[in-house]
């Protein structure tokens, strides 16, 4: 430990005897507050080995060690010193690709991911460059994320298939995701295409023309609420006596006989206002 401002390094301690990671993340957590008690009450550290005792959560003092000598330090006789120019070190860093602690701090910064989606992107170099491709094909960053990391993951492991060799491009996958977004399909048709579009690739556009899979709106949504009203009659009149939460039940069935096709919004707005004031016949 060092306080803010000093240059110099604090003094080094090492810790023995950590069996687990969990055991050394608690010890280092101990050891941090141990040493920020010593330096702020103005004591001094020392150069030292200590035991992390699982049974009592701390550390001990093992031996302590003054400087070099007690560790055996020594020039390697057989190996020169490398003095490498600063150019070389400015070219070998320009040639690097872009490391994961930069990936999770641009994420959060210019994409609005939180830390846990960051660092879940940049695990994996190809990951990453996927999911970079899909959002600068004007893909929301978080949607992007939530089916990179979700069912495209899924299909991955499953199929053994590495990304960079599946038939849905990431322009493809931002054209699906923006279907979506601007209600053309509902997300429940966008899984359904999702299989064939991971096994062949193409256009999700084109697919949902081909299938004729187009949000249900309109007059034509108001039809196919007005079959499902006039078909349960006795939940319609509970729901007008005060069983309200019977919504989900006219949504579901609105959902089933359009075959998922009906804009969920539309139709939760729809359904409420006929339930609740019934057009003239």
């Amino acid at each position: 430990m060092r306080p803010v401002g000093v240059a110099k390094f604090g003094t080094k301690v090492e810790i023995k005897n950590m069996n687990s990671f969990n055991a050394i993340q608690r010890a280092i957590e101990y050891e941090i507050d141990r040493q920020i008690e010593v330096l702020t009450g103005g004591g001094t550290l020392v150069q030292e080995t200590r035991l992390w005792e699982e049974n009592s959560q701390r550390t001990v003092s093992m031996r302590k060690k003054e400087g070099s000598s007690d560790y055996r330090y020594f020039p390697e006789p057989d190996l020169g010193p490398i003095v490498l120019p600063a150019t070389t070190l400015e070219h070998w860093r320009s040639e690097l690709p872009e490391l994961p602690a930069v990936k999770r701090c641009r994420y959060r910064r210019d994409l609005g991911l939180n830390p846990y989606e960051a660092g879940l992107l940049a695990e994996e170099r190809e990951v990453a460059t996927y999911f970079e491709a899909v959002v600068a094909a004007a893909a929301d960053p978080k949607q992007a994320f939530n089916w990179v990391m979700g069912d495209l993951t899924a299909y991955l492991n499953e199929t053994r298939t590495a990304i960079a060799d599946l038939p849905l491009t990431p322009v493809h996958l931002a054209e699906l995701l923006g279907l979506i977004a601007d209600g053309t399909i509902s997300g429940k048709i966008a899984k359904e295409l999702l299989p064939e579009l991971l096994a062949a690739g193409g256009s999700p556009q084109d697919l949902v023309k081909a299938k004729n899979l187009t949000v249900l709106a309109g007059e034509a949504l108001k039809a196919a609420i007005a079959e499902v009203v006039a078909a349960n009659p006795r939940e319609a009149e509970q729901y007008r006596s005060g069983k309200t939460k019977l919504l989900g039940f006219f949504v579901g069935q609105v959902m089933k006989k359009t075959q998922g096709r009906a804009a969920p919004q539309e139709t939760n707005d729809l359904l409420r206002a006929w339930l609740d004031s019934p057009p003239s016949p």
